[in-house]
């Protein structure tokens, strides 16, 4: 009796240490993921990547063969998952889309944007001949250059990552950068970081300065994006070496803004619409005035404020006293035009290339990985044929990087006789949304008259709203 007593106290003994130690084992985990507080810094934007699935509301998963570099990848969704607190981008050996590999990228192309800051990134590398991992931001206003690679790496050189600056005009663009020697960069996880300010900027791996530069600073809105690409002109293809597959691990994503004294910082975000400020500065003065508009988009209505603004005034104004953030919610309108163009048969005047995710339907499928690409002249266009006559309220064009500088919205009863009714000028891409006087039409036409960018026409999506239960003759 004496010995089964000793053996059940031994026993609770060991359970108790394990859950002690399994609790600070947690807490030590926790802590990590909690962002450092940084001095001089505040955070204003981040992804620690916990949950099960990939926040969209803040990344945008790249589902296309992209022609670039001569790589060989299919970037797919699939290759783009969550897993124990880690964003992972998958690289295999698979066909899809007649590329022999597939890989994985996300940005925050139409999420996020920022001038200047700290964009730091923790994350494992993945190794091997034909690789290609990078965290990269790209120009908001889709021309390239500028560009500014805050890690790259190719995999054959795994003890090496590279920083550049990209700056001048295409095709005379230039760079400047420098790489970094350091551990095996796949091995386990390392800190990228780039502080980038009006005039200079500091590339950063482990918490230590690597490169500078004062010269030729970028001082436009970029997109941050994340990405493994296999082949290409620099890490050249892969080989019998390689081994797949291959995994790009980011274990967070952390945005800064310069904290100074005496300004204030206001972030704002929302949902199926977008806020207005006046005046928008990328920080103001304490104590300024600031009038807040929310902008719902077709289908949608204003609800309310959220964050640190309180109410269903809109427009609000608000006193900066100190760094705020404010949110806009909005409802489903059933009085708004409604969207008639979704699964219509769409045809075009070209296509980059023969990958069915680049042609004219993937523009009415209400996917953003998918899209049209059209070939690299002027003029071009693309139709939606909404199967019947309709009323024609407005479009939503979703614009890719290569968008249209000048073109025109057309309407047509038979897709012979085309009538014009809106012509846009200067437009700077993005999500655009047109209205206009209700016209009756079947074919709603983009026909574009010059580019913004030395590529074509890229859609991710066209859409047509209007009233689609009208009455034939």
């Amino acid at each position: 009796m004496q010995k089964s007593k000793f053996f059940i106290f031994q026993r609770l003994t060991l359970i108790l240490l394990f859950v002690f130690f399994s609790s600070l084992t947690s807490l030590s985990s926790a802590s990590e993921k909690k962002p450092a507080e940084l001095s001089g810094w505040i955070l204003v934007w981040e992804d620690e990547f916990e949950g099960d699935a990939l926040d969209d509301t803040k990344w945008r998963v790249e589902d296309a063969a992209l022609v670039k570099n001569n790589e060989l990848q299919y970037y797919s969704p699939d290759e783009v998952y969550l897993k124990n607190g880690v964003l992972v981008l998958r690289s295999r050996r698979r066909q899809k889309g007649k590329r022999l590999y597939t890989s994985g990228l996300v940005e925050t192309k139409g999420k996020f944007t920022q001038v200047y800051g700290r964009f730091e990134i923790r994350a494992k590398l993945p190794r091997g001949k034909g690789l290609w991992p990078a965290h990269w931001l790209m120009n908001a206003g889709g021309t390239w250059p500028p560009e500014i690679d805050i890690m790259e790496m190719v995999g054959h050189e795994p003890n090496t990552v590279h920083m550049t600056n990209h700056y001048g005009i295409y095709p005379k663009n230039r760079l400047e950068g420098g790489p970094c020697s350091g551990p095996d960069f796949s091995e386990d996880f390392h800190t990228f970081a780039l502080e980038w300010e009006e005039k200079e900027m500091r590339w950063y791996v482990d918490g230590v300065e690597r490169f500078s530069t004062k010269r030729n600073i970028p001082n436009i809105p970029f997109y941050l994006v994340l990405n493994t690409a296999v082949g290409g002109d620099w890490p050249g293809f892969p080989d019998a070496t390689t081994s797949f597959p291959q995994h790009h691990e980011i274990d967070y994503v952390r945005v800064y803004k310069r904290d100074i004294k005496g300004t204030c910082l206001l972030a704002l975000s929302a949902d199926n619409g977008r806020i207005i400020a006046d005046p928008d500065e990328a920080r103001y003065p304490t104590g300024a005035h600031v009038k807040l508009q929310a902008v719902p988009k077709i289908g949608f209505k204003f609800s309310n404020w959220g964050g640190d603004l309180k109410g269903r005034e809109n427009p609000a104004e608000i006193v900066l006293k100190e760094n705020m953030s404010v949110t806009a919610q909005f409802i489903e309108n059933p009085k708004a035009p409604k969207l008639i163009s979704r699964g219509k048969t769409a045809s075009a005047s070209s296509v980059e290339s023969n990958t069915a995710a680049l042609g004219p339907k993937s523009v009415t499928d209400g996917k953003m990985g998918t899209r049209w690409s059209s070939q690299f002249s002027d003029p071009q266009w693309i139709v939606i044929d909404l199967g019947k006559t309709c009323v024609v309220q407005a479009v939503r064009l979703e614009w890719e990087t290569a968008y249209g500088r000048e073109y025109d919205i057309e309407s047509s009863l038979d897709g012979q006789q085309w009538k014009t009714i809106r012509s846009v000028h200067d437009t700077v891409g993005g999500t655009q949304e047109i209205w206009m006087r209700p016209v009756k039409a079947r074919f709603v036409r983009l026909y574009g008259r010059k580019r913004a960018t030395q590529w074509g026409y890229s859609l991710w999506e066209f859409e047509v709203f209007g009233n689609d239960n009208i009455r034939q003759k």
